[in-house]
C-alpha cells in the first residue's frame, strides 16, 4: 500500500525529529521519498531523497550516503536521465569501495547495469547485474536476488532471448515476497506477460498483464499501471481488438496525464521546501558565529593562546567541511532544478503528442469514410451503365469491376462500424446452401477467368440465423481471396456441419499457395496484405478477412484458418443454427445458380395504390444499401401477389441488376 507507507514515513520523519534522532532521520526521508516514487510521484520522491542526503552529509553518515546517492541515482533512471544518474553512482563509488559494505556494492553494480540497459549496452548490462546477483547470493539475500532476476529479465527481453527473459522474471516471482515489494511483484507479472507474448503465447501473456494492471491499481502503483495497460493494449491491438485497444490506450494516456499533473501540483511545495532550506542555513550561519563569539570570549582568559589554536584548527575543519557539504548541496540541487524542467517538458511534449496522434487517428477515420461514401454514387452509375447492351462484352468486364470496387468500399465501412460498435444485424433465418450460391453467382466471372471449379458441398436443409447482407459479404470475401491466391484450374470447396454445441460449422478450402505460421498470425489483421506471387497480381484493401472476422464475431462465433506452404488453405467459421419453418418460401427466381428469370413479376394497379410511396423509396435507395432495401421489402405483406415480387426485386438488387431494379419498381413497366 503505497500510500499507507507514504503516510508511517512522515511519521517516522516527525518523530526522528521530535526526538533529534538525526540519523535515523536520515532513513526516514529516504524510505519516504522511496513510497512517492512507488506511487509515480517523482518530485516528492525528489525532494525526501535530497532531504535524507543533505542530513547523511551532515552528520557525516557515510553509509547513509551511499543510500542517498543509490536513491537519486535510482529516481534518475525512472526518468531516463542517464548521464545524471551515473554522476551520482561514480561519486558513490569510492565511499562504498571504502566502506565494504557488500550491500551497497551491489546496489551499485545493480544499477551500473540498468544505465548500461538504457543506453542498450546489453552485454556490459547483463555482466553487472550479475555480478550484482552474484554479491545478493553470497549474503542469501533473497529480495535482492528476486531484484536482480528481475532486471536480468528486462535485459533478455531487450536482447530478444524471450525464453530467457521468461525463466528470469519466474525465478524473481518465486524469490518475490510480494507483501515487502508489490512494486516488484507488478513489474514482473507485466515482463513475463512481455516474455509470453514475444513466444506468441497471446493468451498466457494477456493473463499476466491483466494481473499486473490489477495488482497495480489496488496499491496504487501508477508507473506499473500505466505499463501494464500499455501491454494490453498492445495484446488487444494483435488480436485485432480494436475497440479494447483504444479504450487502454485511453487509460495510458490517462496514467500519463496523471503524473504529469501531480508533477505541476507539487511544484509549490518543492519552491517552499528551498524557502526553508535557506531558512536553516541561515539559522546554521547564526549558531556558527555565536559560537565564535563565545570563543573570542575565552581567549581573553587565561587559555587564550591554546583557545586560539582550537579556534583557528576548527574554523579551518568547519570551513572545509562546510565547503564540501555547501558543494553537494549546490550540485544536488542544480541537478533537481534540471530534473524539474526536464519533467515538465517532458510532460508537455507526452500531452502533446497524445492529443496529434488522436487528432490524426480521428482525420484518419473521418477521410477514409468520407472518401468511401464519395466512391458509392460514381460506381453505382458505372454498375448501371454496365447493364447497357451497347457496351456488349466490355459490360461483363465493367459490371465486375464495379461490383469488387463496391465490395472494398463496403469493407471500409463496414469495418470502421464494427470497430465504433455502430452495426446492427438483421436476424433472419437462412438456408445457407442458397446463400453460398447467390455468392457464387457474384464472384462467376472471376471463376471464369482463371478456370476454378467452386463445389457447394452444403446439405440443402442446413439453416443458419444471421443478417444475410453481411454473411453473403463473408463468402464473397472468402471466395474472392480465394480465387485471388489460388492457380488455374484448381478447385474450391465449401462445406458445412452441426457442431456439438448446435452451431453451424462452415469451411472453405482452396488449393492455393497456403501460408506460413507468421502470416496465419497476421492474416485477419487490419490492412494486411498478402506476400506471395500470386498475390501481388491483385490488389486489395487488405480489409476482406478483417471484414469476416468481424462480422463472424458479431454473430457470437469466431474464424480461423489452417494451412501451410503450398498446401492451400481451410477457413473455418461457425454460425447461429436457424430453423427451417422460419425461413420465407423462395421463388425459382432464388434459386442456388444465381440466374436471373426473363420474366418480370406484375402488380396490379390496386396493388401498386397500396404500397403507397414505398417504390418511389425503394428507387431512390442506391444498390450497395443492401439493409436498407431488405427494410424497406419488409413494410410489404409476405402474401400474394406481392411475394414473388418481392423476392425478385431483392434477387435484382443482389445481382447489382440497375435496370431490372428500376423496372420491377416502375408502375405499368414493360
Amino acid at each position: 500500500d503505497a500510500q499507507q507507507a507514504t503516510e508511517y514515513g512522515l511519521q517516522a520523519i516527525a518523530a526522528a525529529e521530535a526526538l533529534g534522532d538525526v540519523i535515523n532521520l536520515a532513513k526516514a526521508y529516504s524510505f519516504t521519498g522511496v513510497a512517492y516514487r512507488n506511487r509515480g510521484l517523482y518530485p516528492e520522491a525528489l525532494d525526501y531523497y535530497t532531504r535524507g542526503l543533505e542530513q547523511a552529509l551532515k552528520t557525516n553518515d557515510r553509509e547513509q550516503q551511499c543510500y542517498g546517492y543509490l536513491n537519486l541515482a535510482n529516481l534518475h533512471l525512472y526518468l531516463s536521465g542517464l548521464d545524471v544518474s551515473q554522476q551520482y553512482l561514480e561519486t558513490l563509488r569510492p565511499i562504498a569501495e571504502n566502506l565494504g559494505n557488500p550491500g551497497i556494492l551491489a546496489y551499485y553494480h545493480l544499477n551500473y547495469g540498468r544505465i548500461q540497459l538504457g543506453l542498450e549496452n546489453l552485454e556490459e548490462a547483463r555482466k553487472h547485474v550479475q555480478r550484482a546477483l552474484a554479491i545478493r547470493r553470497r549474503l542469501e539475500d533473497q529480495e535482492g536476488q528476486s531484484v536482480c532476476m528481475k532486471y536480468l529479465g528486462d535485459i533478455y527481453l531487450a536482447q530478444k532471448y524471450f525464453r530467457q527473459a521468461q525463466l528470469s522474471y519466474e525465478e524473481s516471482l518465486l524469490l518475490n515476497d510480494i507483501e515487502s515489494d508489490v512494486d516488484l511483484y507488478a513489474s514482473n507479472l507485466n515482463g513475463l506477460a512481455k516474455a509470453y507474448i514475444h513466444q506468441d503465447a497471446w493468451t498466457v501473456g494477456k493473463e499476466y498483464a491483466q494481473k499486473s494492471f490489477r495488482t497495480a491499481k489496488e496499491a496504487g502503483f501508477v508507473l506499473r499501471a500505466k505499463e501494464a495497460s500499455a501491454t494490453l493494449a498492445e495484446i488487444a491491438h494483435h488480436v485485432g481488438d480494436y475497440q479494447a485497444a483504444d479504450s487502454i490506450r485511453k487509460i495510458v494516456v490517462a496514467y500519463q496525464q496523471q503524473l504529469a499533473l501531480e508533477d505541476f501540483k507539487h511544484l509549490s511545495h518543492r519552491y517552499n521546501y528551498q524557502l526553508q532550506a535557506a531558512e536553516v542555513q541561515y539559522q546554521q550561519a547564526e549558531e556558527a558565529r555565536q559560537y565564535q563569539s563565545w570563543l573570542i570570549l575565552g581567549i581573553t582568559g587565561v587559555g587564550a593562546v591554546i583557545l586560539a589554536i582550537v579556534f583557528i584548527t576548527w574554523q579551518l575543519i568547519y570551513r572545509r567541511r562546510a565547503a564540501y557539504q555547501n558543494e553537494m548541496l549546490a550540485m544536488v540541487r542544480a541537478q533537481k532544478v534540471e530534473l524539474e524542467e526536464r519533467v515538465m517538458v517532458r510532460s508537455k511534449e507526452l500531452i502533446d503528442k497524445n492529443a496529434k496522434l488522436r487528432q490524426l487517428s480521428r482525420y484518419k477515420e473521418e477521410l477514409t469514410h468520407m472518401i468511401a461514401h464519395d466512391l458509392k454514387n460514381p460506381l453505382n452509375i458505372i454498375l448501371g451503365l454496365s447493364e447497357d447492351p451497347k457496351w456488349g462484352r466490355k459490360s461483363e468486364s465493367m459490371k465486375e469491376a464495379g461490383q469488387t470496387m463496391l465490395q472494398m468500399v463496403g469493407n471500409m465501412l463496414d469495418v470502421q462500424k464494427f470497430e465504433e460498435a455502430q452495426m446492427e444485424l438483421e436476424w433472419v433465418h437462412l438456408r445457407l446452401h442458397d446463400l453460398v450460391g447467390q455468392a457464387t453467382g457474384q464472384v462467376f466471372h472471376a471463376l471464369q477467368a482463371k478456370s476454378l471449379m467452386l463445389q457447394n458441398q452444403v446439405p440443402q436443409d442446413c439453416m443458419v440465423q444471421g443478417d444475410e447482407g453481411l454473411i453473403l459479404r463473408v463468402f464473397m470475401n472468402l471466395f474472392t481471396n480465394a480465387i485471388k491466391h489460388s492457380s488455374l484450374g484448381d478447385l474450391i470447396t465449401v462445406e458445412a456441419s452441426i457442431s456439438e454445441d448446435d452451431r453451424i460449422t462452415v469451411s472453405v478450402i482452396d488449393q492455393g499457395q497456403g501460408m506460413d505460421a507468421s502470416q496465419i498470425a497476421k492474416v485477419f489483421d487490419k490492412y494486411y496484405q498478402g506476400t506471395g506471387e500470386v498475390s501481388v497480381k491483385g490488389r486489395s484493401t487488405g480489409l476482406g478477412l478483417t471484414f469476416c472476422r468481424l462480422a463472424v464475431e458479431a454473430h457470437g462465433g469466431a474464424i480461423q484458418v489452417t494451412s501451410s506452404p503450398n498446401q492451400g488453405a481451410r477457413f473455418t467459421f461457425d454460425l447461429p443454427q436457424g430453423q427451417v419453418e422460419a425461413v420465407l418460401p423462395r421463388t425459382s427466381e432464388m434459386a442456388p445458380s444465381a440466374v436471373l428469370s426473363a420474366e418480370l413479376p406484375s402488380l396490379h394497379a390496386t396493388d401498386w395504390q397500396h404500397l403507397g410511396d414505398l417504390p418511389e423509396r425503394l428507387r431512390q435507395t442506391p444498390l450497395y444499401e443492401a439493409r436498407v432495401i431488405r427494410r424497406l421489402l419488409k413494410e410489404i405483406p409476405d402474401e400474394p401477389p406481392y411475394l414473388s415480387w418481392k423476392a425478385a426485386v431483392l434477387q435484382a438488387a443482389s445481382h447489382w441488376d440497375q435496370n431490372r431494379y428500376v423496372q420491377l419498381l416502375t408502375p405499368d413497366s414493360p
